[in-house]
């Protein structure tokens, strides 16, 4: 077992080596390649100490955990896009393209989950061999990382550290403890979940990078600190099926579709889009503090709009919804006027069609209540 442990201490020696090279040398970030580079290592591992199959006792019960807790993640975090705004995403939604991005994602994940477990269930192993696994993983998040910074800057370093290093050390030790205690199948479910979201959720709340790093750090010390408070009440008790009633499958199905519904209302890709209104001036049709539901309208539906129809528009850069109360044709364009309803005169600007979102067709009173007033605290 001591030449075992010496061969798997050296395999770990070699691959970090590997890996710090490459995050200041060759640079290689292309995921499929990083993913190829831990391959022969994994197979080395299972080689120097076999595959053991997982048999944990809590693993249902941590992933159900986790599934909550990252549904509330993103619900709160797009509840809170409404204030700050949301980015649509860069990459293609085709299905094709969704392939394309996301397969080289996923075969890192598997095959850096099942490294990370060969690692770190070896109870004879000692905390040397474990501490360089993990220096391991931190230098994997660093090589899918590096391009995007000049790390020979001052800057680019700080960057580096605070915005790769930091998450990647809390990401680490958060799946490290699910490795241990549940093994590699929670990892992987965590990780599909937060990584590969970045290619098929069509807009993302504009936190700005500083405050999305500092809740991608927080987050997973969160989830830890959480579970293990828990792990104490999953021992003490056998697990049975009939706690997966249907009250809290039904609970959890409203919570998804909740967030599927904010991310299609929210984003613009889709006919339907949520706007909080923040002032009065439609009063008593639409009050400060209502959500509408708003039809996008394309530029060849622009004649459809008629007087009487509530249009959302931009003007001077802020959007805009008033009623249309008039019609006219100018130079060959179709323009309208608008006006508030509790407004004392319409509008003293024409609306031209490549200034209209859309319709409103709906209104849900009080909904952008909360959203309006944690705004109008941020901005005193």
């Amino acid at each position: 077992m001591k030449k075992g442990l010496n061969n798997f201490f050296i395999v770990e020696i070699i691959l970090l080596i590997l890996l710090l090279f490459n995050s200041f040398v060759f640079k290689i970030s292309n995921t499929n390649e990083i993913a190829l580079i831990l391959v022969p290592f994994l197979i080395l591992f299972i080689v120097l100490c076999g595959f053991r199959k997982e048999h944990y006792r809590n693993k249902k019960d941590v992933l159900l955990n986790l599934l909550i807790y990252l549904l509330m993640y993103y619900f709160i975090t797009y509840i809170l896009g409404f204030l700050t705004g949301f980015l649509k995403t860069a990459y293609s939604l085709s299905p094709i393209n969704i392939i394309k991005n996301t397969f080289p994602v996923i075969l890192l994940i598997l095959v850096s989950e099942l490294l990370r477990y060969e690692i770190f269930t070896r109870p004879s192993f000692d905390k040397l061999c474990k501490v360089l696994g993990f220096l391991i993983f931190v230098l994997i998040d660093i090589n899918a990382m590096v391009h995007l910074y000049d790390v020979t800057t001052a800057l680019g370093l700080v960057k580096m550290i605070c915005l790769v290093i930091f998450p990647s050390i809390t990401k680490n030790i958060l799946l490290i403890y699910l490795t241990m205690k549940v093994g590699y199948t929670n990892c992987i479910f965590y990780r599909l979940i937060t990584e590969i979201s970045t290619f098929l959720l069509p807009i993302f709340p504009d936190f700005g990078e500083y405050i999305s790093v500092l809740l991608e750090t927080v987050f997973p010390i969160l989830i830890l600190l959480n579970l293990n408070n828990k792990f104490g009440y999953f021992e003490l008790r056998k697990i049975k099926t009939s706690r997966y009633n249907k009250r809290k499958l039904l609970l959890y199905s409203v919570i998804t579709f909740s967030l599927l519904v904010i991310v299609m209302l929210s984003s613009g890709f889709f006919k339907y889009q949520a706007l909080a209104i923040g002032s009065n001036s439609m009063k008593p049709k639409i009050s400060k503090g209502d959500v509408i539901i708003v039809e996008r309208v394309k530029k060849n539906e622009i004649s459809n709009i008629k007087k009487g129809d509530i249009l959302v528009y931009t003007h001077d850069k802020r959007l805009i919804v008033h009623r249309v109360i008039k019609t006219l044709n100018l130079e060959k364009e179709t323009v309208f006027i608008t006006k508030g309803d509790n407004n004392n005169a319409k509008d003293s600007w024409f609306v031209k069609k490549e200034d209209i979102t859309g319709i409103v067709k709906l209104r849900i009173k009080y909904a952008g209540m909360p959203t309006i007033a944690l705004y109008e605290l941020l901005n005193k």
